[in-house]
């Protein structure tokens, strides 16, 4: 039964001055037809008079913007909603039985069928997302079920939801918590448990633990934590494996239930890249599901590390200073040359010929004018324009005019004349490049770098040196300019100069005032590091969020983009091709990331089945391509699905309670349709209608105003 009553308002708020003004076309109607020439009859001009005011008074109807209210009221039987779980658990048989039958039997049961009949139902499938129900697939590789009732919450009102009924194992695992979702409900939620709520025996691989980044031919310890439920004192085997290769294996004996043991590995990487390592155990007798019996880690493997020679004269504290800063960086190895002997290098002469120099990555000289010989200096030349690394630490040693003419193509620097020493106390001063450069980030937060710089134990003296045109001057004298510290590329290579001495009292003196070396510390291994790196600025970087993804997590990429000054860039297109490397498998998509500023752009995969996946992205900027980028991620077969494969009875049986609803265990959810009762209700609800714009309304004033036309032409009186 329906009951509607209308009733009509203006909304423009000038009503006395309308109404004053529909007074006025009463009056002037009535004044304009009270005598006509030549006479009519007064029917005539009664007539004519009233069209002319339903024509004033139509128009002035428009103006004031009429709307028409209408109310309406009916009784209505609400609805109820059904979410049923369509995840992987679903295809799970355990002890209750085969949960998809159970499922299905339980949406065509004859007490379900009943409550289809006395109520509207609306019909939906929940996995990581709720969807009108299609076709139950139970396909989904994680439950959301949190976010499922949230979804529904949204159109509970627009759908006259009454109660909801959830058919699952409870076994939430992403998203929000559906207790707290259930707590606020208005409705309640009928929850229906399918699934023996008793845990299984199971075994997992939790966690497995490695460095992130390692060396070549370096061994890599590799922790796999191993936790087991009801299955205690069984033996089994636990490997590790990169693709279809194990690397090693262990005989275990099984924890007691919940109980979690560590299991070490030694692994030896012998090539450079991302590796990915799996731990396994085999499946043992009563678990359902082995998916939580494999986890993997990703490793990225760095080239040996780097070598270091430090070659000098004599044995001195500068020697001692730089070579502790250089070592204290746990990715640099170095040895020590002694011209006079002593030192830890495997040879007895310093290296005259690039070949046995290119062993080493970088070659640090301190004070080594003895060993500067036309040939050595020519040596070093080369080695450091094939891309060698090369830092001199000068203490005004003459070396002669051919070693230096041989060595200067090399350096940042031009000799004045010799490489005299001039002694001169002095505390050198960041030079223009120095409060940019790299080399120069050596102090700590909140430390202003010409403070501390200024804070320094001075030199004693310096090389007196002009600047190359594509040196980089980072630190100079403060009253004659000559530089103190500077670094070039040279070809393929880089070098650095140091032209004043000593630095090692940087490293010992302030530590007697209460202080410590970090400025020293930092700016020895700052050095040493630009040097190494010799590797461009990368402009367009691609980013997994990590490289291993369980499946049914949410996978997201980011992406960095810089200009070409090396600043953040935002408003570029990226679009991200990602591509399966399993030979079953051609998933294949493109996806757009979202630019989230500051140069930097993300996106979120949909679910990706178990696997490798290559992913290449694109970046462009007003149309125009300006760089491409390469990562890669891994999705694992350790299922969330599987994680937990008994139902969450607890879980199901909060929901009831906080929302008001009732928990049923699957065979006995034919009693819903006695239990559910929904009394009938009214509706109400309120709809408008502009009038202003109705064509009847301008008919009406069209046929007053042209009726009123005709009489007076018929008359004469036009």
């Amino acid at each position: 039964m329906e009951n509607s009553f209308a009733q009509i308002f203006f909304r423009d708020t000038h009503h006395i001055s309308l109404l004053i003004a529909l007074a006025a076309g009463l009056v002037g109607a009535f004044l304009v037809y009270r005598s006509t020439d030549p006479q009519t009859s007064v029917l005539q001009r009664v007539s004519m008079a009233v069209l002319r005011f339903f024509a004033i008074a139509g128009i002035l109807f428009m103006l004031a913007d009429p709307i028409l209210l209408a109310h309406h009221k009916k009784e209505i039987t609400p609805s109820v909603a059904v979410l049923l779980d369509d995840t992987q658990s679903m295809k799970i048989s355990d002890k209750t039985g085969d949960r998809a039958q159970k499922l299905l039997s339980i949406i065509k049961s004859p007490g379900y069928k009943k409550l289809d009949e006395k109520y509207p139902t609306h019909k939906f499938v929940f996995s990581d997302s709720l969807r009108e129900l299609k076709k139950l697939k139970f396909d989904g590789n994680s439950t959301a079920l949190g976010e499922a009732l949230s979804e529904l919450l949204d159109t509970a009102s627009s759908l006259d939801l009454a109660a909801v009924i959830v058919a699952s194992d409870g076994q939430n695992n992403i998203g929000i918590d559906p207790l707290s979702v259930a707590a606020s409900y208005p409705v309640p939620i009928y929850t229906i448990g399918i699934g023996d709520p008793k845990p299984s025996p199971d075994v997992a691989i939790t966690q497995v633990l490695a460095n992130p980044v390692t060396y070549e031919n370096e061994k890599l310890p590799l922790i796999a934590y191993v936790q087991a439920w009801r299955i205690a004192g069984k033996r089994t085997t636990i490997s590790v494996w990169e693709g279809k290769k194990k690397l090693s294996e262990h005989q275990i004996e099984l924890p007691r239930s919940g109980q979690v043991v560590p299991v070490k590995f030694e692994i030896t990487p012998t090539e450079k890249g991302i590796h990915y390592y799996t731990v396994r155990v085999p499946k043992v007798g009563g678990e359902i599901s082995k998916t939580n019996n494999a986890q993997s880690v990703a490793v990225k493997v760095l080239p040996s590390r780097k070598r270091v020679l430090i070659a000098c004269d004599h044995p001195s504290w500068e020697v001692s200073a730089w070579r502790r800063a250089i070592e204290s960086d746990p990715h640099i190895e170095t040895e020590l040359f002694i011209n006079k002997g002593g030192g830890d290098a495997k040879f007895t002469h310093f290296p005259a010929d690039t070949a046995s120099l290119n062993f080493f990555d970088a070659i640090v000289l301190i004070y080594g004018s003895q060993l500067l010989t036309a040939i050595t200096a020519k040596s070093l030349e080369q080695y450091v324009k094939n891309g060698g690394s090369f830092l001199w630490i000068m203490d005004g040693g003459e070396i002669s005019a051919q070693a230096q003419k041989n060595i200067e193509p090399a350096l940042p620097v031009n000799f004045t004349s010799s490489t005299e020493f001039i002694a001169e106390q002095f505390v050198p001063s960041v030079a223009a490049d120095g409060f940019s450069h790299p080399i120069m980030q050596i102090t700590r937060q909140g430390e202003e770098l010409s403070n501390a710089i200024a804070g320094m134990p001075p030199l004693y003296g310096f090389v007196a040196t002009t600047p190359k045109p594509d040196a980089a001057i980072l630190l100079v004298h403060p009253e004659k300019d000559f530089p103190v510290l500077a670094v070039i590329e040279h070809s393929a290579g880089r070098s650095a100069v140091v032209c004043g001495a000593p630095f090692w009292r940087w490293s010992i003196i302030p530590a007697a005032f209460g202080g410590d070396d970090h400025i020293f510390t930092n700016l020895a291994q700052n050095i040493i590091k630009f040097l190494l790196a010799k590797e461009k600025i990368t402009r367009f970087a691609l980013r997994p969020g990590k490289r291993v993804y369980r499946s049914g997590e949410p996978v997201t990429i980011s992406a960095s983009l810089r200009d070409v000054s090396n600043q953040p860039q935002s408003g570029a297109k990226i679009t991200a091709e990602v591509k399966s490397q399993s030979r079953d498998s051609t998933q294949t998509f493109s996806i757009e990331l979202t630019d989230a500023g500051n140069g930097i752009y993300e996106a979120q995969l949909p679910s990706l089945s178990p696997g490798k996946y290559k992913i290449f992205g694109v970046a462009q900027y007003d149309g125009k391509k300006i760089g491409t980028a390469k990562s890669s991620v891994v999705v694992e077969e350790y299922q969330l699905e599987f994680a937990q494969s008994n139902q969450d009875k607890a879980m199901l049986e909060g929901i009831a309670d906080v929302s008001g609803g009732k928990y049923f265990p699957a065979d006995s959810s034919v009693a819903l349709s006695n239990v559910i009762k929904i009394p009938n209700k009214m509706r109400t609800w309120t709809t408008e209608r502009e009038l202003w714009s109705e064509w009847w309304l301008l008919v009406i004033i069209v046929f007053a105003l042209a009726t009123e036309w005709i009489l007076r032409k018929r008359a004469n009186l036009l």
